[in-house]
């Protein structure tokens, strides 16, 4: 419920800021309905923002995904998300975040995430920005099968954008995450996108996303799961 309420608070916080200076938001939906001899609706959106003042920047992000087909559910997450970065010269930044997300499809309810690191900027020049971050991150999760587990993890990220030119850019992104007290209990997600300016407010982007778990939560087999994603960006 405390989580609920930051999160309302920093949804409100970010409209009343969005007319000042260093505000920047990013609105990102995904409709794709069929009907007829197949009936499926799937549903994604995504809404990103951040506010800049001095050396301090906060961000706000969520993700919500749903797949249903002839009215059965195959697909069902979320994720919210709060961060804060205090930026220590040019290159080298720290953060904190708290993070809550749920897939019931790959085994749990709620798996609430709290990291601290450093974020570091290897390059930024001729169109290419190279960016890694390391820390640590304190996992508790809810799982469908009424386990609770808790975890101390590593969090290792990297992330690559490209701009091919004025309207066109691709970006990739690779997250690992091991269980510090198994390192063979470790998962790794990733995502390659591009987008393509419609015009100075719109634009197309595409995306795979792939979800990579080395030990599977229990009633789940599969370790991998992909998603690709065609959506409508709204940027300001």
């Amino acid at each position: 419920m405390l989580f609920l309420f930051a999160v309302l608070s920093v949804s409100l916080i970010a409209v009343s800021a969005s007319a000042d200076e260093g505000f920047h938001d990013e609105s990102e939906a995904g409709v794709v309905i069929t009907s007829g001899n197949t009936r499926a609706n799937t549903f994604n959106f995504k809404q990103k923002n951040d506010y800049t003042w001095s050396t301090h920047k906060f961000l706000f992000s969520g993700n919500f995904l749903d797949t249903t087909s002839s009215g059965v559910e195959s697909a069902r997450s979320y994720s919210l998300g709060i961060r804060y970065e205090e930026k220590l010269s040019e290159i080298l930044s720290l953060f904190v975040a708290q993070n809550l997300e749920s897939d019931i499809f790959a085994g749990y309810l709620q798996r609430y995430n709290s990291d601290a690191g450093v974020q570091y900027q290897i390059l930024k020049d001729d169109g290419i920005t190279w960016n890694a971050e390391a820390g640590y991150r304190y996992t508790i999760e809810n799982q469908t099968s009424g386990n609770q587990v808790n975890k101390s993890q590593l969090r290792v990220y990297t992330e690559l954008l490209k701009t091919v030119n004025k309207n066109v850019a691709a970006k990739l992104w690779i997250e690992y995450l091991p269980n510090l007290s198994n390192f063979s209990d470790y998962r790794i997600n990733s995502e390659l996108s591009l987008s393509a300016l419609l015009n100075e407010l719109f634009s197309i982007k595409s995306g795979y996303l792939v979800k990579y778990i080395n030990i599977p939560l229990p009633g789940v087999s599969v370790t991998t799961d992909t998603i690709f994603t065609t959506a409508l960006v709204a940027k300001f």
